[in-house]
């Protein structure tokens, strides 16, 4: 009774909306307010780009309650903004044992996408991206959520990229100019044949414009596949030389044969 009557009161002295869920989420997982509090000032640091504090509050939080993965995210993402990539993999990898659905957040989802293909992770990036693009609403972000996905499908292999090619697709659905997916469904349409003039106006869309090489570096995709989207370009605007020796760089993967064909 004195145990009941302890709870009661404590209760009473709660914020009114907070009596029917915190109390007793608070009584069934002790240290849970704290893990929100610190949860809540990591994610606030982390965007304001405060990444020391970042860190430190979400450490807090895994430190509370290690089993919950959103410390573990947002400690990943930390990781990831300051370029330790692999230990934020690592992390991200951990969150996703505690609960597969933890980067289901369009925010950390794509930022968390991006880091398994920036470390060459593609089976986990794939993924990621199929599942929160199975759950976002049509947009901007979806769109561009695409291009990375068809980037991620082409760099396993020939068996992905029919999924690749539809990726692409929903990025240019709007038909706004996406230099980025037109490039990659230029290289996936170049991949399943050789005819047809598509894959040729794209990809000289992109040339034309310059700055191809810095297009090519900002991509998540391994050396092999900006070579070949570089073979692309070049044909495309019929720079058959330098078609051949991008085709030619390509010794390794799972699109050398391919490339090895190409340079003949």
């Amino acid at each position: 009774m004195r145990l009941l009557a302890a709870v009661m009161t404590i209760a009473t002295l709660l914020p009114a909306g907070a009596r029917a869920s915190d109390f007793w989420d608070e009584v069934r997982t002790p240290g849970l307010r704290a893990w929100r509090n610190d949860l809540a000032r990591a994610r606030v640091a982390l965007r304001a780009r405060r990444f020391d504090q970042a860190r430190t509050a979400a450490e807090a939080a895994i430190t509370r309650l290690p089993d919950r993965a959103e410390g573990h995210v947002v400690r990943a993402l930390v990781a990831g903004e300051v370029g330790a990539l692999e230990r934020a993999k690592e992390y991200l990898l951990t969150a996703l044992s505690h609960d597969p659905g933890c980067l289901d957040n369009p925010a950390e989802g794509a930022r968390a996408a991006e880091i398994f293909a920036k470390t060459g992770d593609y089976p986990h990036a794939r993924q990621v991206l199929a599942r929160l693009l199975g759950r976002m609403q049509p947009g901007g972000i979806r769109r561009t959520l695409y291009g990375l996905y068809g980037d991620v499908l082409l760099s396993l292999g020939p068996d992905q990229t029919a999924d690749a090619i539809r990726a692409y697709r929903e990025a240019l659905r709007s038909g706004r100019h996406d230099p980025r997916a037109s490039l990659g469904l230029a290289l996936a349409l170049r991949r399943q044949t050789a005819e047809g003039t598509e894959w040729r106006d794209l990809a000289r869309s992109v040339a034309s414009r310059g700055r191809l090489e810095a297009l090519l570096s900002s991509l998540a995709v391994p050396e092999e596949e900006r070579a070949a989207r570089r073979a692309v370009a070049a044909e495309a605007i019929e720079d058959e030389a330098a078609a051949r020796t991008a085709w030619r760089s390509i010794e390794s993967g799972p699109w050398a044969d391919h490339a090895a064909e190409q340079a003949q």
